[in-house]
């Protein structure tokens, strides 16, 4: 076949560097338990714990891109980055735990808070005298201000999170009512994440790329701001939250956040400018974490699971990929392991064995691996994905026209090379490689139907319902054009159910139906995050969102006594 002797060469390659590469450290994963067989079995996967006491002092450095802007509710990258050091949230995801989900979910600013029996109603019972860093007293007033604007179109970019909500009401200073126009699991979990913050009604309208703006309720106060260049935070005296041990919070000093961009971040941290790279986003590829492992062998690396990861969206309104027995014999060549070989340049930067949704509700491995053939012996696998090419009458294989964006050296398009390999060796497949597009010409093809196969992100985020953008019929991301009624009823159903058993048991069977429809291939590529940092900084952890309460840095420590000289 023409055209494959680049493919395999890059191929080659890989597996040569798979094979000469030390053995890699094993991540810390979120993982099922060991023979689930109901959601009920569900277990949360504890974050280390930090054993030595807490220090008070100390001013913690870190490095990356400043957000343009210090509205939150805008959605602008690394906006929590920025900000969560200066605002709070009603609640947030626990960071004691992994895991991302309902359960994990604790108070911040809201101290509790009480649903009524059908789930339209939310009395939120707010933490008494907290103040704004300017002073001024935090009341239902600021909630109720701040759940209008975020729910709002016309002045927030997170307004689809909050489709449920329908009014505030205030009870007295501390008690507030929030009406919902239906149940709905999702608004909870939109309130817990990093871009949901409270923010003053008293300032209403004050410039948001000024540092007017930020006047929080956080653990840090701003006190400097060069755009572009450095925010410096100090502590919050007043601030109303206090450890185990009676002690408040924060610990630290005060923050020092530098605009480095990434490959700068990784030349500060090595010369040790930088206590830890930042809280939000560490190394995805072995390219950077040997540069720190080599430049800086003291450091201490934990991982961050993430919520998005690649897909192989197939196209069903193109032939044969319409035939189910196409699209699983697809499946059954493919190996994860290998795609994230390509994709970052060694497997310990994905998870093996998954499926399309995270560890945190995703089905357990065991029965993904049955779903899609897996647990077999991969050459019984080869063996029934050709019978079944020759059952569908394509023995000798077909074209497939494969597109992504992203390189061939790692990411979506070196994922693409490694599977063309896999589906041309084992099935006569042959790939046509439309690698390396940019945006525009990607998202021209997809509205032309010029593709078979799209390697594309799959990102649901801290809600498993937003993945409806992608499977159900009328999904503005539907790029494998996937149709099945049966999915738009359970789609249709999910947000209503907030009994966090039976949501985890509707959410596995979504995805045991994705894995039976085959509308697009799991790859393993999760982007799981390596996060850096010196042995000096003590008590950081992630869970499996990039802006969780670890940005606030509220609870974080040094101990100079451990600083490498």
């Amino acid at each position: 076949m023409k055209g494959y002797a680049a493919i395999l060469a890059v191929v080659i390659t890989i597996a040569a560097l798979v094979s000469c590469r030390p053995a890699s450290p094993e991540p810390t994963l979120s993982t099922s338990p060991e023979e689930p067989s109901t959601a009920a079995e569900f277990r949360l996967t504890p974050n280390p714990v930090e054993t030595s006491m807490p220090i008070y002092g100390g001013i913690l450095k870190f490095g990356m891109h400043h957000a343009r802007l210090f509205d939150a509710h805008q959605l602008v990258g690394y906006g929590p980055t920025t900000t969560l050091p200066t605002f709070n949230q009603l609640v947030v995801f626990d960071i004691n735990y992994k895991e991302i989900v309902p359960e994990t979910i604790i108070g911040d600013l809201a101290e509790r808070w009480e649903t009524n029996q059908d789930g339209t109603g939310i009395t939120l019972y707010l933490r008494q005298g907290v103040k704004w860093h300017d002073g001024m007293p935090f009341t239902a007033d600021d909630v109720i201000y701040s759940l209008d604007k975020m729910s709002d179109v016309n002045r927030s970019a997170i307004a689809d999170w909050f489709s449920a909500y329908e009014s505030a009401e205030k009870v007295n200073d501390f008690i507030l009512n929030v009406n919902l126009k239906y149940a709905s699991a999702g608004f909870m979990i939109s309130l817990a994440q990093g871009e949901s913050q409270i923010q003053p009604k008293h300032l209403a309208g004050t410039d948001y790329q000024s540092a007017a703006f930020m006047v929080g309720t956080g653990p840090f106060i701003l006190t400097e701001y060069l755009p572009q260049v450095l925010l410096k935070w100090k502590r919050n005296p007043d601030y109303f939250k206090y450890d185990h041990y009676g002690n408040r919070l924060p610990y630290l000093d005060g923050i020092e956040f530098y605009q480095t961009g990434n490959a700068n971040s990784h030349d500060m941290l090595i010369a040790r400018r930088l206590d830890l790279k930042n809280p939000t986003s560490g190394v995805t590829s072995t390219q950077s974490y040997d540069y720190l492992k080599n430049g800086a062998p003291e450091l201490l690396w934990q991982t961050r699971n993430s919520n998005e990861a690649c897909a192989f969206f197939l196209n069903l309104n193109h032939k044969p990929l319409d035939d189910i027995r196409v699209r699983r014999a697809m499946g059954l060549v493919l190996v994860e392991k290998d795609l994230l070989t390509g994709y970052s340049g060694d497997p310990m930067f994905g998870i093996t064995d998954i499926g399309l949704l995270p560890p945190a509700f995703g089905l357990p491995k065991e029965e993904i691996v049955k779903l899609m053939g897996w647990d077999k012996p991969y050459e019984e696998r080869v063996a029934e994905a050709q019978r079944l090419m020759d059952e569908a009458g394509y023995p000798e294989g077909f074209t497939l026209n494969m597109m992504s964006t992203g390189g061939t050296s790692v990411g979506h398009g070196a994922a693409c090379l490694v599977f063309a390999e896999a589906l041309r060796k084992h099935l006569e497949i042959e790939a046509i490689l439309n690698v390396g597009l940019g945006g525009t010409e990607l998202f021209k093809r997809i509205d032309e139907d010029n593709y078979d196969l799209l390697a594309q992100s799959l990102n649901v985020g801290a809600d498993p319902n937003k993945i409806k953008q992608y499977i159900r019929t009328d999904g503005f991301s539907n790029y494998s054009r996937y149709s099945n009624p049966e999915m738009d009823k359970m789609m249709a159903e999910l947000d209503y159910i907030l009994e966090p058993t039976g949501r985890r048991e509707a959410i596995w069977a979504i995805e045991r139906l994705l894995l039976t429809d085959l509308p697009m291939l799991p790859t393993g590529a999760f982007n799981l995050n390596f996060m850096p940092y010196y042995p000096h900084v003590k008590n950081l952890r992630w869970n499996g969102i990039p802006y969780s309460n670890i940005n606030r840095l509220e609870d974080v420590w040094i101990d100079e006594s451990l600083r490498v000289k």
